[in-house]
């Protein structure tokens, strides 16, 4: 079986591969396009881009700590399809899709088309189950720019192709800042290998390398620049990403062990020549690795979708170790890796069983609390006025109307004082935005997640400050799963 999938998958074109990639990542993605919200992230991109489509720049009316790019993006299928979440996840699956065949390419390059295609497949159920990455997230919007990029400077070492992956580069940046850390190793490993061979041609190149890249960056500026305000760009893009790092925690221990084990990992890989060292490929996804590592450690926080920035270049470097291997590899671990493909997206085939029994019990396929209450403020009351979501915020965007304020937007920038400094807001602190938002917007409906506090359980004088509201000035009006909704009194 494993003989006749390498063959098939050999003797494939590219448009075909794709169209694998394409198929699967619908089919496991599809059954979640009806949640109605899987990442606050996502809804948060959302929001951005509905005011985005209603003219307002990124950044001036509503605000979120992302680059532009993300909001762009979300902004397309909204303006060509309306409010449709299935029109935003077909963007994800095609996101993943592009991700996944371009780890197939790179992995093509390390070790050929069949353990490139493994790897590509690897990937796509990596970016598409466990955890929140069955939304569309930042780091799936990146990866189908930063991947592309990344195979042109393998795959086409020449000025244009260096240009064409700057530009990809710089997209990738734009959707994700993080990836900065990643191309500058990149760049240090690119400027020592160009002083080790004594390529007179290499100073060219990357200097269109950071033409291509700097392009749409500028680009970016520029209607800020038009309205005025380009300082308004710069604080945003660069100053909060730098000040929201800065604070965090730090490294946590409790990360050590991935970070050792990734570590070990290369060292051995180099040591015992898993990988070629011959091949410029190798080098590369190495120094990029190594720089996406990086950025995790200097952010002091490894959650479970920033790990999509990572999965596909180690996938790729272990297409080259598995085509090293060969015929070492026992049959029964080719036969095991087949039934493991079948078994990984699980968390697909229950999900169309949630969702069909669903549809049996309510006569709708659009599920979860994020739907449910906007739904109940319609049949209920019409018009419900001004509501305030601590949690399950898509509802704004059901409802047909923005936040109340730029911090607001994403809920947990209420609780990041070192933000306030960057947003369109004269107040500067949580306690401020709080008392504006209970105080003085004073909604007429809060909604929060039962059994939860409002914001994180270290922020304990935000979380003292909403319920003492909650019980002075509302009642409890009803439950919808885990969404509990306060009227005003």
């Amino acid at each position: 079986m494993i003989d006749r999938v390498g063959r098939h998958v050999a003797q494939a074109g590219e448009r075909v591969v794709f169209l694998y990639f394409l198929a699967a990542s619908f089919l496991i993605r599809f059954p979640f396009f009806f949640r109605d919200y899987i990442d606050r992230d996502e809804s948060t991109f959302i929001l951005v881009a509905q005011s985005l489509v209603d003219g307002h720049l990124p950044y001036t009316e509503l605000w979120d700590l992302k680059p532009p790019l993300v909001f762009l993006l979300l902004a397309i299928p909204i303006w060509v399809f309306g409010k449709s979440f299935v029109a935003i996840r077909l963007l994800g699956v095609l996101a993943v899709a592009v991700s996944s065949f371009y780890t197939y390419r790179i992995g093509r390059e390390v070790g050929g088309k069949p353990a490139g295609f493994a790897s590509g497949l690897l990937c796509l159920f990596l970016m598409s189950l466990f955890g929140s990455v069955q939304g569309v997230m930042s780091e799936h919007l990146s990866m189908a720019f930063f991947l592309p990029g990344v195979w042109l400077l393998i795959s086409r070492r020449t000025g244009p192709g260096y240009f064409a992956s700057g530009l990809f580069l710089g997209l990738a940046v734009l959707a994700k800042s993080n990836l900065a850390i990643p191309l500058f190793a990149a760049g240090w490993f690119l400027v020592f290998r160009a002083l080790r061979t004594g390529d007179a041609q290499a100073p060219a190149r990357l200097g269109l390398l950071l033409a291509g890249g700097s392009s749409f960056v500028l680009l970016s500026v520029l209607p800020y620049v038009l309205m005025g305000d380009a300082a308004l760009w710069w604080d945003a893009v660069v100053r909060a990403p730098l000040a929201y790092s800065g604070e965090q925690e730090g490294f946590s221990a409790g990360h050590l062990p991935f970070y050792a084990l990734v570590g070990v990992f290369l060292c051995f890989a180099w040591k015992r020549q898993w990988l070629n060292p011959k091949l410029f490929s190798n080098g590369l996804l190495t120094a990029l690795i190594v720089g996406i590592l990086l950025s995790f450690i200097s952010g002091g926080k490894l959650n479970g979708h920033y790990l999509l920035q990572f999965y596909p270049l180690l996938l790729a470097l272990l297409a080259g170790i598995l085509d090293r291997a060969g015929q070492r590899i026992p049959e029964t671990i080719c036969g095991l890796s087949l039934m493991l493909f079948l078994l990984l997206p699980v968390e697909s085939w229950l999900e169309y069983g949630a969702v069909a029994r669903y549809h049996r019990t309510t006569g709708h396929l659009y599920n979860g609390e994020g739907v449910e209450v906007p739904r109940y403020f319609r049949e209920r009351y019409g018009q419900p006025g001004k509501v305030l979501f601590f949690e399950y915020h898509i509802g704004y965007w059901l409802l047909d109307t923005p936040p109340p304020s730029p911090a607001a937007t994403h809920p947990s920038n209420i609780c990041r004082p070192a933000l306030f400094p960057f947003m369109p807001t004269e107040r500067e602190s949580t306690g401020e935005e709080l008392e504006y938002l209970l105080g003085e917007y004073r909604p007429d409906f809060v909604v929060c997640r039962s059994g939860k506090p409002v914001f994180d359980r270290r922020h304990t004088a935000a979380n003292a400050t909403v319920m003492s509201y909650l019980q002075v000035y509302y009642r409890k009006d009803t439950v919808l799963g885990r969404a509990v909704i306060y009227k005003r009194l």
